[in-house]
């Protein structure tokens, strides 16, 4: 997604935050902190759902020819009273926005419905618990093709992939984790489910402004071990980072440290390789 539908994006990301923002500090009235999240998540749910399978409807919303007024005077005949107040705000916002492609509305409001979700975590102070076990489910898959095969077959049942999910993560992971992954076995679009798993942890960091770092080490790394290597890496980066450690013999000592397209590489294995090339000029 970019240009015009970034831009509309953007501009729908930013009325949901009004509305989804954790009250200020000290802050006693609750009348603007009141959202029900749970619902504004399955109303998200609900549109994205409906767009999927609604090619006329979703084209409708998104069409260059008709007046954005048009389009969000739409959105409100077809929704009204059928999904919360606040989900209506940021669906009309989102329809008076220009769009490259139709399937990129639909793309956006599932990634604000993440966004929900993560702002319900990150009220219930559980946002470190839900992007640790995204991360874990999404090395699960890594380490098991079999698994990951079942869960992107495209001629498998999507009621059987969310029922797979949640017995595999039954008393194992918060409900808006098990959420978060049936949703991702569900929309197709997003392509490689591993990948998405991904991007769903990367936005559960952004929430905080910290950037991601998958740290791949030989063997586990002890507390102060952790600490040491993520006050190196946020200096690195002049950010403050997540760590996400995963443990690799393959990796032979040291660590291989990746954020995001950036791989820094401090492992025996990489000065291996490095002296090899050395040798072979």
């Amino acid at each position: 997604m970019d240009g015009s539908s970034r831009r509309s994006l953007v501009a729908a990301r930013a009325r949901l935050d009004e509305l989804t923002a954790l009250p200020p500090p000290g802050t006693t009235t609750r009348s603007r902190y009141s959202v029900d999240l749970a619902r504004l998540a399955d109303d998200f749910d609900g549109v994205v759902d409906l767009l999927d399978r609604e090619l006329v409807l979703r084209r409708a919303l998104t069409d260059p020819g008709a007046p954005g007024s048009a389009r969000s005077d739409l959105a409100a005949r077809l929704f009204e009273q059928k999904i919360s107040a606040e989900a209506l705000e940021v669906l009309q916002v989102a329809a008076t926005g220009r769009w490259a492609r139709s399937l990129d509305l639909q793309q956006a409001l599932s990634e604000l419905g993440v966004e929900v979700l993560l702002a319900q975590a990150q009220r219930d102070n559980a946002l470190d618990d839900v992007e640790d076990e995204l991360f874990r489910f999404g090395r699960i898959l890594n380490r098991t093709p079999e698994l990951s095969l079942a869960l992107s077959a495209p001629a498998a049942p999507v009621a059987a992939k969310q029922a797979l999910v949640a017995r595999l993560l039954d008393g194992k992971a918060r409900p808006i984790t098990v959420h978060l992954i049936q949703r991702a076995v569900t929309e197709r679009y997003h392509g490689d489910l591993e990948r998405r798993l991904e991007q769903l942890t990367t936005i559960a960091a952004a929430r905080r402004n910290r950037l991601v770092a998958v740290v791949l080490t030989a063997v586990p790394l002890a507390g102060d071990q952790i600490y040491r290597l993520r006050t190196a890496i946020s200096r690195y980066f002049g950010r403050d980072v997540q760590l996400q450690v995963d443990v690799d013999p393959a990796v032979l000592g040291g660590v291989v440290v990746r954020v995001g397209d950036e791989v820094v590489d401090g492992s025996v294995l990489r000065r291996l390789t490095d002296a090899r090339r050395r040798l072979l000029r």
